[in-house]
């Protein structure tokens, strides 16, 4: 009775198998839509490169800056220390980029 039990347990619910803590998760998908907008901010950068205000050029370098690094920890492996890093610069770009934004409307609209 018991090896018949133990043989209806597999079967009902199989034994996992043991995957290592470190794996990361497979990554799926190809972002398409991160890539228009980069591509989308290396035009606006090319084209109004001589229109831009130098505070308007930081933006598009900063946004591009975050995007690129968003970007490359999607698509290729780094070690968890370069991730660390990659997402903390790309974390300070947005943050760059998000400043120089707010300080460019201000500066326009309200100055």
């Amino acid at each position: 009775m018991a090896r018949q039990s133990k043989k209806i347990a597999k079967k009902i619910q199989p034994k996992k198998k043991a995957e290592p803590e470190n794996k990361k998760p497979e990554k799926v998908g190809k972002d398409y839509l991160l890539i228009i907008v980069l591509a989308l901010t290396i035009v606006f950068l090319l084209v109004g490169w001589s229109n831009f205000t130098p505070l308007n050029r930081g933006l598009y370098i900063a946004l591009l800056v975050s995007l690129s690094t968003t970007y490359a920890r999607r698509h290729y492996n780094f070690t968890d220390t370069q991730d660390l890093w990659l997402e903390r610069a790309g974390m300070i770009a947005m943050g760059c980029a998000i400043v120089l934004f707010a300080f460019v409307v201000y500066q326009q609209y309200f100055a």
